[in-house]
């Protein structure tokens, strides 16, 4: 069976960021994300030898989400300026690997994810996305796993289940009813994971919820429809419109090894040196890509 592996580009260069201590040329340009992200491709490249792959990027324009609710993700603080320098470099090195990039003004990389991977799933591939956020965990099925870049933890359906007590199709479900800080979506208030559990347990998903109103609200008197509904629609993953799934399109190409080995001396990175050289030095690349 075909397998296609997907990144969320955005989501993974910035918890690189912060999970690396300051890192820079003798000149002073910042390169801790890079570093970080570059070491997660090439192990990626490494172990699971991709034939098909593509990383998906948020653009900075305004997201349709952003213009339903406007303190979506106000919480988050703004991204520092030493890693808004590193955001075009990382993408310069993916398109010099080969990897087809994706991001469309509009929309986020979940949503340029969950597009791919149901496209993909429909002409029989089974996909493995690579994301550190537990949004995307709604995409798993049975042919589709997500895997933690950073701890390595793969969440298939029973994964799932054991860590929030319902099933992928029904993550959106409990996290509108219990909410997501990191996405300032503050939930109903005084609902708990346990409580949630007993709520979906009855009502089965928040549509009903939102169809017996009368009965949820007099249980929960602080509850807000309209709160939990716009809760419901900033949680979903939305389909990309005109974005097509065309296989040649995301077979790993050759990497332009000349132009990555000087972009990393510029960057003065001699450990992503000795690997892009192990890789093009050996016949893993061929099987690489």
């Amino acid at each position: 069976m075909k397998v296609l592996y997907l990144l969320d580009g955005s989501a993974f260069l910035y918890r690189s960021f912060f999970a690396l201590p300051p890192l820079s040329t003798s000149d002073g340009f910042p390169t801790n994300g890079i570093y970080g992200f570059m070491k997660a491709v090439f192990a990626l490249l490494k172990k699971e030898k991709p034939v098909y792959f593509a990383i998906a990027f948020d653009l900075p324009a305004p997201t349709k989400r952003e213009s339903l609710y406007k303190e979506y993700k106000a919480g988050r603080p703004p991204m520092p300026d030493t890693l808004k320098v590193q955001i075009p470099v990382i993408k310069e090195l993916v398109d010099l690997m080969g990897i087809k990039r994706y991001e469309v003004e509009g929309y986020e990389a979940d949503d340029i994810i969950a597009t791919l991977s149901q496209k993909a799933l429909e002409k029989g591939f089974s996909v493995k996305v690579y994301s550190p956020d537990k949004d995307i965990l709604q995409l798993v099925s049975d042919r589709l796993v997500v895997i933690n870049p950073i701890s390595g933890e793969v969440f298939d359906r029973k994964k799932v289940k054991e860590k929030f007590g319902v099933e992928p199709e029904r993550l959106v479900d409990y996290l509108a009813l219990t909410g997501d800080k990191v996405d300032n979506i503050e939930g109903v208030k005084g609902v708990g994971p346990k409580t949630c559990l007993k709520i979906l347990e009855k009502y089965h998903c928040v549509e009903n919820i939102l169809k017996n109103w009368e009965d949820f609200s007099y249980l929960f008197p602080e509850a807000n429809r309209e709160s939990l509904q716009l809760a419901l629609e900033l949680l979903k993953l939305h389909p990309v419109e005109g974005l097509d799934f065309v296989e040649k399109d995301l077979r790993l190409n050759s990497p332009n090894v000349e132009a990555l080995r000087k972009r990393f001396e510029e960057l003065q990175m001699k450990s992503l040196l000795k690997e892009l050289d192990s890789i093009a030095g050996t016949t893993a690349q061929k099987s690489l890509f």
